[in-house]
Formats: structure tokens, C-alpha cells, sequence
């Protein structure tokens, strides 16, 4: 890939940014209350909306790099969301949960995790405790399974060890790992640099410790000799996520051409992959997601027929009408409500 094109990867934003969207890039603004009422230390630099001092031009495709220091348990937690980026966190001190795409893991001191852009993921239980966390988030120009990794220009490493470290965290999707005393080492460096705020005077400084952090954090890998599933960086799981999503996007005006855009895919190979997985077309089976989600509204009563046809995607009430009564024998108006308990 020429640096035009991986500018370009990079540069662009997450198609879906508001919650309750079928992805969107979280910029952690519960965080940043936290913050502004003195609840929690915040240390980081930062751009495209997460909360911290802005990088300006400094640290290209970083998207946020230092932690957060509770000394006491917290009232708020980040809710599920996806990062523009690859977080690569350390633990420090203290314990925290994580939800990635339904698994709940607790981490504890000393280890770390690693969250890819396409892992809906949520920290507390609900709330955050006390916790020291370090982090780096890079936007590495991918947000979907099957593409290339783009890592930095000022990573100075051989092609071959960039594409190791792509596969090795790409091809294998373990939460949580024991940091090395090396790895541990070099983020909390990295933390004592971004506290400092000199950004202008602390760019090159940082630049070696990210690169070396990563180095350390790939021989850590390595030495773990993690099995690696081609499965999880392949064009069908992409199809697969957008699938298993697609429920909470129903509203949107989807046709086969924007929902293979939203793939990064062909449409052909998208409605070839959407076959595989549901034995129907692309069409067809968001129709039935939306037929279904509607048919489960009725019954349960609170909204009008109107409403929920356009709740879920479709053009009018009476074109929702005939698909509906298509699909299960009986016009929405003739769908069985589900009876109320009263409480006694």
C-alpha cells in the first residue's frame, strides 16, 4: 500500500460515531466528567475527540496515549463502544472489568488487554473501581477484520516484524495477558512522559518508548506460542459482525450496495459470504430482521403500527403491512398482544 493510501486508511472516520448504531468510535466523555470533577487523574494526549490534551501533529495515528489513576471507586464506567484504534492497555494498579463482545473478564494488577477497532467492548461492573490504567490507541487504518494493519511510519522496524505483530494480534483475539516485567516497564514510562505535558519536548522520547513497548510486548507473544486462527481476520467474519449487528441498525436505509460498503467488500463477495452464513440473500435476510423485530413490538403493545414500520426500516405502513402479512399470515393490527401481570 503506497503512504497515500495509508494516509488516507487512517484519516477516515468511523462510519457509525452515535451510540445505539450498529458501530460507532467512543470519545469517553463519562471519563472526562470524571475528570473535570476531580474524580479520577487523568493523564493523556489525544486527538479526534478522546479526552486529554490535544496532539496536534505530533505522534501520527495515535489516537490517545496515557492512563487514568483512580485511588477510589467510581460512579460512572465506559459504557459498550468501539475505538477508531487497536488499545493496547496495562494495568498498573488495582482491578477492572471488561465486557468485550458479551465475555466478561476481570483484569487484574499487572496484566494487560488488547482491544481491535471492530470489539464492542464496555469497562465496569457497571462502574469502574479503584484502578491505574496505561494505555496507547492507535489507529493502524483498519476497522474491520480482513484488512491490513498500517502501522506507523516511525515505527522503524522491518517489514517483516510489522506484519508478525499484525498477525499475531489480528489471527488471535485472547482478552487478557500477564505482562512482562519489560512490557510493564515500558508503559509505565510512557505514563511518567505524558504526565510530564511536554508534548513539543516529550514526541521523540515517547515515539522510542511506544516503538519499544511493542517490541517487548510482541517477544511476550512470542514466547507464548499463541495458536493462531485465520478464521478471525478473514472477509466472512467481517460479514459475520455486520450480521450479528445488523439488528440494532434496522432504521437505516440499507441496500446490498451501502451494506457491502460497510464491509469493505464487493458485493459479490458480500452476498456470497451473507448466503453461506444464513442461506439467504442479503435482502432477504435483513427483510426478516426487521419482520421480526417488528412482529416482537407488536406484541408487546407500546407503540402504534406506524411507529414501529418506520422503527424498523420500512418506507410506509402499508407496504410494512403487506410484507407482514406475507411473512406470518395475519395483518399487524391482527397481532397477538402479550398480556400485562398486574402485580397484586
Amino acid at each position: 500500500m503506497t503512504k497515500s493510501s495509508n494516509e488516507r486508511a487512517v484519516n477516515r472516520p468511523a462510519v457509525f460515531r452515535e451510540p445505539g448504531a450498529l458501530l460507532y468510535a467512543g470519545n469517553c466523555q463519562d471519563l472526562m466528567k470524571a475528570s473535570l470533577a476531580g474524580q479520577v487523574s487523568l493523564n493523556a494526549w489525544t486527538r479526534r475527540g478522546y479526552p486529554g490534551i490535544d496532539l496536534g501533529a505530533a505522534l501520527p495515528q495515535v489516537c490517545s496515549v496515557g492512563g487514568w489513576d483512580a485511588t477510589t471507586p467510581q460512579d460512572w464506567g465506559l459504557r459498550e463502544h468501539c475505538n477508531e484504534g487497536v488499545k493496547i492497555a496495562y494495568l498498573a494498579r488495582g482491578s477492572l472489568t471488561i465486557t468485550m463482545d458479551g465475555r466478561r473478564t476481570t483484569i487484574n494488577e499487572g496484566q494487560m488487554f488488547v482491544v481491535r477497532p471492530w470489539q464492542l467492548h464496555a469497562l465496569g461492573d457497571p462502574n469502574v473501581g479503584a484502578s491505574h490504567i496505561i494505555w496507547v490507541l492507535m489507529d493502524m487504518g483498519v476497522r474491520r477484520p480482513h484488512e491490513t494493519w498500517l502501522w506507523p511510519d516511525w515505527i522503524g522496524w522491518p517489514e517483516r516484524d510489522r506484519k508478525r505483530l499484525s498477525e499475531l494480534l489480528s489471527k488471535n483475539e485472547q482478552i487478557s495477558y500477564n505482562a512482562s516485567r519489560e512490557v510493564a516497564r515500558a508503559f509505565l514510562d510512557i505514563h511518567d512522559v505524558v504526565a510530564g505535558g511536554d508534548i513539543e519536548g516529550g514526541e521523540a522520547h515517547l515515539r522510542l518508548l511506544i516503538s519499544m513497548m511493542l517490541l517487548q510486548f510482541r517477544q511476550m507473544l512470542e514466547s507464548q506460542a499463541p495458536v493462531l486462527d485465520l478464521a478471525l481476520a478473514s472477509s466472512k467474519r467481517t460479514v459475520e459482525i455486520f450480521l450479528k449487528r445488523l439488528r440494532h441498525a434496522l432504521d437505516e436505509d440499507w441496500t446490498l450496495e451501502n451494506m457491502a460498503a460497510e464491509c469493505n467488500l464487493s458485493r459479490t463477495q458480500f452476498s456470497q459470504h451473507c448466503q453461506v452464513l444464513t442461506n439467504m440473500t442479503p435482502v432477504r435476510y435483513l427483510q426478516t430482521l426487521r419482520l421480526n423485530a417488528a412482529r416482537l413490538l407488536l406484541e408487546s403493545g407500546v407503540q402504534s403500527v406506524t411507529n414501529i414500520a418506520f422503527d424498523c426500516g420500512f418506507s410506509s405502513s402499508q407496504y410494512f403491512a403487506t410484507c407482514y402479512k406475507k411473512r406470518f399470515g395475519f395483518s399487524p393490527m391482527e397481532t397477538p398482544r402479550q398480556s400485562l401481570s398486574i402485580a397484586n
